[in-house]
């Protein structure tokens, strides 16, 4: 009876298989809160305007009001809803304004009165789960709120004070490797020149720059994200990761996929694209977290809303889709709280909807930004705070019929979520591009300009196809497809080929240690079968925890590689699947300032580290501090010895070795140095606690099998 009663606890703990979604099946919907919906006028002041005509304060919008409002949303069709940051703001006014959007945190334990409480947003997360949507957050790990204005950086642990930006500077201390004066926070004044090491060190528009090599810190957000976790969040978008260290950033995410495979995307501001600095550190960051495609925003809003080329919008969305190792897990938009919105600049609400098309369709995840369906826009203003509006609902427009109809059409066929991206014709006025995944295929045409009879080659069975959103009539004959696209209209078509054989479409996350599961997307998987996890070294069976025609969760093996990337393939009745990489990280993840003197090297220029460990093993770029030090913040697995090697070079050329090679073992500072180190020993203490791990490991192992 013990036994029944303890697999039935186990059972109680094992997460339901409804609770995974594979992201680029779905639509994100963003909501900034106090602008949506008014489900409890008690939680409405301080600093409220009941009139909704002075954009800097609260307008009521709460979490209950959300609640209200999900059937509404779910007529849509999204699957996701990115809340704008819930966590407890500041209750002062700076700089004229109150805190209603979100991003002056003041304790990241609690959730903001005025939009509710924990159990509210639990409440939330429930309901929603109902209707098949789940609930990202915004975080906002790199700084808290302003430093020399309303409460002054002052930061609280779940009500507790801990102390405001002059209290931390009495304590604050010079780092003698970075140069940078910092104690919880960076006192290293605001941001100037907009890159390297300012970036990361200095406070962002005067709000207090959080030093995250601060043990306290660390374990402080680590601990604020899990909260959202237990509560049920399916994921989160991530504040200015921009002017965060990578390393850091990576080992916090690191913590997060121990939970679960969450989906979890981050904010790097770049409006222009450009093959700069800047730009390969968008693809970096890429690397390890997808990405709001915000440099692209700008080239689709030009082309559609002021008459730009389409042969020019076509070559600059391949060369930018073609950087990412995963392009489907970019996160593309048309409007957000940070840009003009699209009706606000432009009038052509012809070029509207096929910018809405546009964003439905290509590769990545789309983002909807409340009230795009109901063609919202301020009288007032453009830009910020007035692309921030009351919401207006209205699901019966011809924005909101392409969104839900596109949205059903991304779960139907898989081309849209996996597929590539190919253009088979452009010119100024006319685009035509595929994308193709499998079997499965979905041609989009985009004209704006006067009727006109396209031929365009297409790989397609014969046959006529008629266009999801309009009905608009195709023929293909003979590998060629004719139709006659009508001006200021974006066609979609589909086609729907079988696939015999497994195809993995999608990974979530695509970074994981050992332990973590790990999320597959993808087709013909079958009932059950085998996922291998591949390196140069070594391959391993993975421990299946969760296996579905479309779609598998299992759990990452250790195994043994010094690459950044290993392989993962499914197999399935003597069928192999396609191989999809996994950035792989080989122990659990400290943040780590790693210094090199500058007596260990004889030259000039950017200079760069490449190590032995798959967190190494990639081109990391370093700073240099004005105290003779070369620096740079990265992940490492506890306890790990390694060695790294030195290069010089641009970001976009050839690196140059320097042949100077340098050795460290992971700790909170790790300085190089040129004798190689020796791996530890355990200790008989560390000997037992093994022991004592194995003999639990084979109770476990002995209860299973009986």
């Amino acid at each position: 009876m013990r036994k029944i009663a303890l697999v039935f606890m186990l059972l109680l703990m094992i997460p339901n298989a409804l609770a995974y979604q594979i992201p680029e099946k779905g639509v994100i919907y963003q909501i900034m809160v106090d602008r949506f919906y008014d489900g409890n006028k008690s939680n409405n002041e301080p600093f409220y305007d009941s009139t909704h005509t002075n954009y800097y304060l609260y307008w009521g919008g709460d979490l209950e009001g959300i609640i209200e409002k999900l059937d509404y949303l779910q007529s849509l069709g999204v699957s996701m809803i990115w809340l704008s940051p819930i966590n407890d703001n500041i209750n002062r006014m700076a700089g004229a304004s109150a805190p209603y959007h979100g991003y002056w945190t003041r304790d990241y334990k609690r959730i903001e009165e005025h939009f509710g409480d924990w159990e509210t947003f639990e409440r939330l997360v429930k309901e929603a789960k109902k209707r098949d949507i789940c609930i990202i957050v915004d975080f906002v790990p790199n700084h808290s709120n302003p430093a020399t204005d309303g409460e002054y950086a002052s930061l609280y642990d779940n009500g507790t004070f801990i102390t405001h930006y002059y209290k931390d500077k009495e304590n604050a201390t010079l780092n003698p490797y970075t140069s940078s004066l910092e104690n919880i926070y960076r006192h290293n004044g605001n941001i100037e020149n907009w890159y390297g090491w300012e970036m990361k060190s200095k406070n962002l528009f005067g709000l207090a720059d959080f030093n995250h090599l601060n043990p306290w810190v660390d374990s402080y957000l680590k601990e604020s994200l899990d909260l959202f976790i237990q509560a049920g969040a399916c994921g989160f978008r991530i504040d200015a990761v921009k002017h965060m260290d990578l390393g850091w950033l990576t080992s916090f995410y690191a913590h997060a996929y121990q939970k679960e495979p969450l989906f979890i995307f981050g904010e790097y501001y770049k409006l222009s694209y450009a093959t700069d600095d800047d730009m390969f550190h968008f693809y970096q960051y890429a690397n390890v977290s997808p990405l709001l495609s915000i440099p692209i925003r700008g080239n689709i809003f030009t082309t559609l809303g002021f008459g730009g080329s389409f042969e020019d919008l076509a070559k600059e969305l391949e060369k930018y889709y073609s950087q990412f190792i995963y392009p489907n897990k970019a996160v593309n938009f048309l409007d957000s709280h940070d840009l003009p919105r699209f009706l606000s600049e432009s009038r052509s609400k012809e070029g509207y909807h096929m910018a809405l098309g546009l964003i439905m369709t290509l590769p990545g995840i789309p983002v909807i930004y409340y009230g795009d369906e109901s063609y919202l826009v301020s009288k007032d203003g453009k830009g910020d705070p007035y692309n921030r509006p009351m919401m207006i609902f209205d699901n019966t427009t011809e924005a909101a019929r392409i969104i839900r109809t596109l949205a059903e059409l991304r779960e139907e066929n898989n081309a849209l979520a996996y597929g590539d991206f190919r253009t088979l014709h452009m010119s100024y006025t006319t685009w035509a591009f595929e994308r193709s995944f499998g079997g499965e295929r979905v041609l989009v045409v985009l004209n704006k300009r006067e009727d006109k009879a396209l031929e365009i080659p297409l790989n397609w069975s014969d046959g006529t196809y008629r266009d999801v959103l309009y009905g608009v009539e195709m023929s293909v004959k003979n590998g060629r497809a004719t139709l006659e696209a009508p001006k200021n209209r974006i066609l979609v078509f589909s086609y729907l080929g079988k696939q015999e054989k497994p195809l993995i479409g999608s990974v979530t996350p695509y970074f994981a240690q050992p332990g973590d599961k790990v999320l597959l997307g993808g087709v013909a998987f079958g009932k059950g079968g085998k996922v291998i996890v591949k390196s140069e070294e070594e391959k391993k069976d993975a421990e299946i925890l969760e296996w579905k025609e479309d779609m598998i969760v299992f759990e990452m093996p250790k195994i043994k590689t010094k690459e950044a990337w290993v392989n993962v393939t499914v197999e399935n009745n003597g069928e192999r699947s396609n191989a999809m990489r996994i950035r792989y990280l080989s122990g659990e993840q400290t943040p780590a300032l790693l210094v090199i003197n500058e007596s260990y090297i004889n030259t000039t220029g950017q200079l760069w580290i490449k190590g032995d460990i798959p967190e190494l093993a990639e081109p990391i770029p370093l700073y240099k501090s004005s105290t003779g030090y070369y620096f740079q913040v990265v992940s490492l697995p506890k306890g790990a010895t390694f060695e790294v090697q030195l290069y010089r070079g641009l970001p976009w050329g050839e690196l140059e070795p320097l042949n100077v090679t340098l050795y460290g073992r992971a700790n909170t500072t790790v300085i190089l140095s040129e004798e190689p180190i020796e791996h530890e020993t355990m200790s008989s203490g560390q000997i037992c606690g093994v022991g004592v791990i194995l003999a639990i490991s084979l109770v476990v192992l002995l209860f299973r099998r009986s």
